[in-house]
């Protein structure tokens, strides 16, 4: 989701980490059941959402419709911190209905407490408005979900009424946390709650600070090209995208000695921050961490020098407290 002045703020800070590769992070769904990242080439990947029709009671002939669609399709595995993200084709007015209908069984038992909140979205023609789901806490890991969206036929204030009912089902795999201490220049990964290792890491430069907050991984694998101070470089390895504006984990041989091993001792990574506000990683940790991690996983940055990571910067709903979820966001009625 974009805001725009969310996404200006972001895109202006970070513009060194990337010149490519800045569209709308892609999944589908792989012959095998997993999750297939997409690598865009020149041109943004831009995903298109998935909806699952589903039967119930017709709109009034007099109602204004609201189309509803889906950002990702049935079947996947994600991390804990995946958002369900739907996206609306007019700007809703009320969403009470829309809220009591939606439903979640999470290994076949009913969930209670999950709330809709709302924000305006940029880069998506004909839906001006999007709304993501989530219970108070990250889901559980391990777990089947199912997500039951009965919308059709209610009303959405204004004269308005959803045309469609959804579903989506998802699975999550381990609980990966990862955190970035911006004063040891680690990165530490905990996996279903147990220590996991530590890698070196080298944030953003004073001039091009790496967001704070709490940010989840959106995209892997795509191929871009990153630019700064004393370097170009495509074709960067290992990459995971954690904002729009263009934050990511990926390998950084460049910012190191002794490359590609970077063996010397005067690496960055580990010790200071150059980079334009990604979060560069040793080769040989960069493809580990590529490896281990999935969409949907969290990163937290909890002491790093840049502006605040904000809902709209990425997939960014842990940013906003729970007492501002219940709130609905744009959409007040819910």
């Amino acid at each position: 989701m974009w805001p725009i002045a969310a996404l200006a703020a972001v895109a202006a800070l970070l513009a060194g980490c990337t010149s490519s590769g800045r569209g709308q992070p892609s999944v589908s769904l792989s012959s095998s059941g997993g999750t297939s990242v997409s690598t865009p080439a020149s041109t943004p990947d831009k995903q298109q959402p998935v909806s699952t029709p589903v039967t119930s009671a017709p709109s009034t002939p007099t109602s204004k419709p609201v189309h509803i669609q889906l950002k990702f399709s049935d079947g996947q595995t994600f991390g804990v911190g995946i958002p369900v993200i739907a996206f609306f084709s007019k700007k809703i007015a009320d969403a009470t209905a829309l809220q009591n209908a939606t439903t979640v069984t999470i290994n076949g038992s009913t969930a209670t407490g999950g709330r809709w909140y709302f924000e305006p979205v940029t880069g998506h023609p004909g839906y001006p408005i999007e709304g993501d789901y989530r219970l108070q806490n990250p889901w559980p890991a391990h777990a089947r979900i199912h997500v039951d969206i009965p919308a059709k036929g209610l009303p959405a204030g204004s004269g308005m009424a959803f045309d469609d009912s959804l579903t989506l089902q998802f699975s999550t795999g381990a609980a990966h946390i990862a955190v970035v201490n911006n004063a040891t220049h680690q990165l530490t990964l905990t996996v279903d709650g147990k220590p996991d290792g530590s890698y070196p890491v080298s944030l953003g430069a004073p001039s091009t600070p790496t967001a704070n907050g709490t940010k989840v991984i959106m995209e892997k694998g795509a191929s871009i090209c990153m630019s700064g101070p004393g370097y170009h470089e495509c074709g960067v390895k290992y990459t995971q995208r954690l904002t729009y504006g263009g934050e990511y984990l990926h390998s950084a041989p460049w910012n190191c000695t002794g490359a590609p091993g970077c063996v010397g001792p005067q690496n960055n990574i580990g010790s200071a921050n150059s980079s334009n506000g990604c979060t560069n990683l040793l080769p040989n940790d960069a493809q580990k961490l590529f490896d281990i991690l999935r969409i949907g996983d969290i990163v937290k940055f909890p002491n790093a020098d840049g502006p605040k990571m904000t809902m709209g910067a990425g997939y960014g709903d842990w940013n906003v407290s729970w007492a501002q979820w219940l709130t609905g966001g744009d959409v007040r009625k819910i």
